[in-house]
């Protein structure tokens, strides 16, 4: 949490710098010092707080000393369901697991020395990569299921 208000205060104010102070033009040093400090500084603060508010909030709700076995399972919820669902974005996006039909295309064209790759909408059907050269005229086209073969007997 106090890093997601890290962050937050972090773009605010390099947001607020480049709307109202320096925009487009070079920004000073000083602001290339402060931003990470101040991003620094607030997620300590903010930890911090919460870690006391935690705490406090603990120990006031805490009726019977010893383990609560209620709040530790709540405890281990909260630590898991987030990594969970980090990871089922992971996953779809396609940063974890198989890699996606345009990934695999954009790799392929890239090993191949070709500048730029393509494929067709994904609702057509069609599975096959389009390698472009430095004029973006295609120069190779090539089924997916051919570049994952290859890509298997590379292993």
């Amino acid at each position: 949490m106090s890093l997601l208000f890290s962050l937050f205060i972090f773009g605010a104010a390099a947001g607020f710098l480049w709307i109202f102070v320096y925009g487009d033009n070079p920004w000073s040093a000083t602001s290339g010092r402060l931003l990470p400090l101040l991003f620094i500084l607030t997620l300590i603060v903010s930890w911090g707080i919460i870690i006391i508010s935690g705490f406090i909030t603990g120990k006031r709700l805490e009726s019977e000393p010893g383990l609560n076995t209620k709040h530790i399972m709540l405890t281990v919820a909260a630590t898991i369901i987030p990594v969970v669902l980090i990871t089922l974005q992971q996953l779809h996006v396609g940063n974890l697991g198989h890699k996606t039909d345009t990934v695999l295309c954009s790799e392929y064209c890239s090993k191949k020395g070709y500048t730029a790759s393509g494929m067709p909408p994904e609702n057509s059907g069609i599975r096959e990569c389009s390698c472009y050269g430095n004029d973006g005229k295609e120069v190779l086209k090539t089924p997916i299921n051919s570049i994952l073969q290859n890509q298997q007997l590379d292993i």
